[in-house]
This record gives structure tokens, C-alpha cells and sequence, in this order.
């Protein structure tokens, strides 16, 4: 889970008192993003078990913990209700380490996790929740000929000698900058503008065999068939040529109670020709019933949403699908718990 950003956007998911700030730290080199808990903090996570990557009973989940001297950082599961029963009991104190959770030891139902801090000492505890990935390393890779797809306002590979870059919108960047950015929250650039090409992730308006790569940011996550995204887009590249990916992993966004997608939804949809959100993806995304007015609504005017939920593991059974069934010839990962995105590249 991703506290960093829950208490960024104020996550109703996420209840806390007392001194606590986001913050980082840079531990061995690598920096951590986290929370800053000084004596009296606490934390309450409300029915942890919802969550997708508590579901499983982890004795750890990426989160680290250093704790000064005179400090103590309690770590609790409790049963709400039944006079916030204590089931499960941990103590922390010293150098940077990880946190381990102490799942209780038998059927307890619901469980809220606290956490809190104990002593005096005017120094904050440093609760580590996920190390920080760099994404120059999948820029870097974007060289040659390649299209950036769904950038809006804000493409983030740029033209520069060595890279030929086109940006792919379903409408021109005049319309798309006066339709969503109205209020100048992107920052426009109209100097690129030249450089829009406007149609759909389905069917690139550029030739086959002609890109080095592909390359989008959080766009992944709103395509129904990634399969037959990926076998489409395998067309367009050269030998050797890359599909470079920012995905939104679910246990570090606001999908973390969704569940992974599954390659029997995939190769459905590959099957059935679903190219675009169907119904069950909005009441998946929406949690919402089939009539709902709200859903109804949001199908009708076509609101983008999160038609597929990765992490690192089903992200992994999709490229290795595409290695042993579409052809392509590898792929790469990189994950850390606990943090909002994750990097993928798959090479033809």
C-alpha cells in the first residue's frame, strides 16, 4: 500500500492523528519516499484485508522502518467492534529495517492495522513505504523513430537528435488543449503541436515496420484487449524495435481493493474483438450496479477509466504471452512495492 500517496490525496482509506508528514530519505544511496511520524502519531488502516496486496497475509510489504532513540513504533492488528481486540502485536525500534506485520494466527474476520508511535524524543520516525524508481532509464531507451501515445498536453519524450518522435491523440492538440485545459493546468506546447498525429492505440496511422518504439504513460491501463494491442503494435515496430510502458500498479494507486486482471480476460476479449470499455468494465471500475445513473452516465459520455489492474505478476503473465504467442522476443520490469507505477519493456 501506498501511504505516501494515500496521505497525499487524503485517502479516506487511510485515518491518522497527531504529527505526521510525507517525506524522503536516502538510505545506502537509493531514495525512499515515506511518512514522518513524530511521538504521538498514529495510523489506522480500516479493514486492511480489502486491499489486493494484503490479501495474501504478507509477513512483510515493502514498508521499512527506523525508529530513534527512546521511540517505539507499535504495530497492531485489531478487531473493530469487539473493543478493538488486539490479535496481532509487533515493536520497532532502531536502524532502518523492514517492517513486518504480525498477522494473527487463526480466523479473525476483519482486521484494522494501527500503527503508532511511543516515547519522547523530539526526532520523527521514518516510515519507508516505497523506494523511488527513476524513469530516465525508459527515455533513454526512446531513441530512433517512435510514437508517444495518449501524451496530451505533455509528451515526455521530446524530439532531439537521435529521436523522431510523433504523439498520437484521438484529436487534434488545439481541440484536446481547449477541451481539458481550460484552466492552464498543463502546461502547453505549442511548438509541438506539429508533431500530433490523430487516431486511436488500436490502429497507429503509421506504416508498418517503420517505428524503433512505442512508448506510453499510464495509457496501458485503459485499453480492453492488451493482446491484440500488443500483436497491432509488434506490426508497427522495426527488428529489434520496443513497446516502453508507465502502468499504474494497482496496490500503489487508488485500485488497491481492485483485483488483478486476468490473461482469461485478455484472450476473451482478444477473442470477442473488444476493443473499447463494455459495461462490466464500468461496473468493475465504478463499483457500481448495472442501472446505476452515475454509471449509465459515465458510459454515455465514453469516461476514460481503468479497464484492466496490473502490478509486476499479471503484468508478467500478459509479456510472457507476447514472447511465446505474439513473437516478440523479450521483456524486462522493473518494480518496487509499494510505489504508484511501474516500468515495462518489450522488445520485438
Amino acid at each position: 500500500m501506498n501511504l505516501f500517496d494515500m496521505l497525499r490525496r487524503n485517502d479516506r482509506n487511510l485515518e491518522v492523528s497527531g504529527p505526521i508528514a510525507m517525506t524522503k530519505y536516502t538510505q545506502g544511496g537509493q531514495l525512499w519516499r515515506g511518512l514522518s511520524l513524530q511521538a504521538g502519531a498514529k495510523l489506522r488502516i480500516p479493514d486492511v484485508r480489502r486491499f489486493a496486496s494484503l490479501r495474501t497475509w504478507p509477513a512483510e510489504c515493502g514498508w521499512m522502518v527506523q525508529t530513534p532513540l527512546e521511540t517505539l513504533v507499535e504495530v497492531t492488528f485489531r478487531q473493530p467492534g469487539n473493543n478493538d481486540r488486539i490479535v496481532g502485536l509487533a515493536t520497532y525500534d532502531g536502524g532502518f529495517q523492514p517492517l513486518v506485520l504480525p498477522w494473527p494466527k487463526g480466523q479473525v474476520g476483519r482486521l484494522d492495522l494501527h500503527i503508532e508511535v511511543i516515547g519522547h524524543s523530539r526526532e520523527a520516525v521514518f516510515l519507508g513505504v516505497h523506494r523511488a524508481l527513476s524513469r530516465q532509464w525508459l527515455l533513454d531507451n526512446a531513441a530512433g523513430c517512435g510514437v508517444e501515445i495518449g501524451p496530451g498536453a505533455q509528451p515526455q519524450i521530446l524530439p532531439s537528435e537521435g529521436v523522431d518522435v510523433s504523439y498520437l491523440e484521438q484529436m487534434p492538440p488545439d481541440v484536446w488543449n481547449q477541451l481539458y485545459n481550460g484552466g492552464g493546468k498543463y502546461v502547453s506546447r505549442p511548438e509541438l503541436w506539429d508533431n500530433y498525429i490523430v487516431g486511436n492505440a488500436q490502429n497507429l496511422p503509421v506504416e508498418d515496420g517503420s517505428l524503433d518504439f512505442l512508448f506510453g504513460s499510464h495509457v496501458f491501463e485503459h485499453l480492453a484487449n492488451p493482446i491484440g494491442h500488443l500483436r497491432n503494435w509488434k506490426a508497427k515496430l522495426r527488428p529489434g524495435g520496443k513497446v516502453i510502458c508507465v502502468v499504474p500498479d494497482l496496490n500503489g494507486t487508488k485500485d488497491a481493493i481492485q483485483t488483478r486482471s486476468t490473461l482469461a480476460e485478455w484472450l476473451e476479449e482478444d477473442a470477442n474483438g473488444t476493443w473499447a470499455p463494455v459495461l462490466h468494465h464500468y461496473m468493475r471500475h465504478l463499483r457500481r450496479a448495472s442501472d446505476d445513473e452515475e454509471l449509465v452516465a459515465a458510459m454515455g459520455r465514453n469516461e476514460s477509466i481503468h479497464v484492466h489492474y496490473y502490478d509486476n505478476i499479471n503484468c508478467q503473465v500478459l509479456l510472457d504471452y507476447a514472447v511465446t504467442a505474439l513473437g516478440y522476443s523479450d521483456y524486462l520490469i522493473e518494480h518496487t512495492p509499494n510505489h504508484k507505477d511501474f516500468h515495462f519493456i518489450l522488445f520485438n
